[in-house]
């Protein structure tokens, strides 16, 4: 009997369902394709189990990473929710890899982006619960499915970032703008408007062209990704990008994504980069 190959509705709708007695339902979605209303729900549940890492455990980071840096692993999300109707609530999103067909032994996995451990979105008190759901959904699938999830990580309660704080301006005051020493010095700009950072993001990516020692534009994939990332970002107000000029010339550029305590400096180039500094960037 030929085994029944693994297969996602755009959206997650049409692969909705109970996955045990009707308490839970499962949607799966690949990257890009989770519904906008899901991304609300997600951004809430990460609020509620007070997620320490939420800039990179925000849907717009994981579905933009595992579009354009998965590796050429496929990527689902699974995003269970309780309730009905007016009072579904979404309970868990889970970043799972896809076991190839024949030969994945059919193991379902955490995927995390490049560079950074994201721990679930579950709440904790469903953690069991969901475990159980959501191994049965997936056997439901693939019959010889495994979900493998490993401890489910508690996370602090809101209001306990661990995230270094980074400030964030609506706009970019007189203090921002920095003179000192003379016609030589560097002049730095914040730039936060949306419709302004594509620009300094392609500035950005000359400047780590001309002094990384793995420059970014060298993989399309991993260019294409630091775009859509900050855009999607920068539509809620939730991206910067950092110029010093001197003579007018980019000397030093930085990201920044998320706002208030939990903004993060994501990725960084300047001029005279070395070695070290070349193989710490983010990822």
């Amino acid at each position: 009997m030929v085994e029944r190959r693994f297969t996602v509705i755009p959206g997650g709708a049409a692969a909705e369902e109970a996955a045990d007695a009707g308490s839970w339902r499962i949607a799966l979605s690949r990257p890009g394709q989770v519904a906008p209303e899901a991304v609300v729900a997600w951004r809430a549940l990460l609020t509620r189990v007070g997620a320490p890492d939420a800039v990179f455990a925000d849907p717009d980071y994981l579905q933009a990473a595992a579009q354009h840096c998965a590796a050429g692993r496929e990527v689902v999300f699974a995003l269970a929710s309780t309730g009905t109707g007016a009072a579904t609530t979404l309970r868990a999103a889970v970043a799972l890899t896809v076991p190839h067909p024949l030969w994945g032994r059919g193991r379902f996995a955490p995927w995390h982006p490049r560079g950074h451990t994201v721990a679930p979105a579950v709440e904790a008190r469903f953690a069991n619960d969901l475990q159980v759901a959501l191994a049965g959904h997936l056997r439901g699938l693939r019959r010889n499915a495994v979900l493998d999830l490993g401890p489910i990580a508690h996370h602090r309660p809101p209001g306990r970032p661990t995230l270094s704080a980074v400030s964030g301006l609506p706009r970019i005051p007189a203090r921002d703008l920095i003179d000192v020493g003379g016609p030589s010095a560097a002049v730095r700009e914040r730039i936060v408007e949306p419709h302004r950072i594509r620009d300094a993001v392609e500035e950005f990516l000359v400047l780590d062209a001309a002094h990384a020692a793995r420059p970014i534009l060298d993989d399309p994939s991993e260019a294409s990704f630091v775009r859509v990332v900050t855009r999607l970002f920068a539509r809620r107000q939730r991206a910067a990008v950092d110029l010093s000029r001197r003579h007018d010339h980019v000397v030093d550029a930085v990201l920044r994504l998320g706002a208030g305590p939990q903004a993060v400096v994501w990725r960084r180039a300047f001029v005279g980069m070395d070695a070290a500094e070349r193989r710490g960037r983010s990822a």
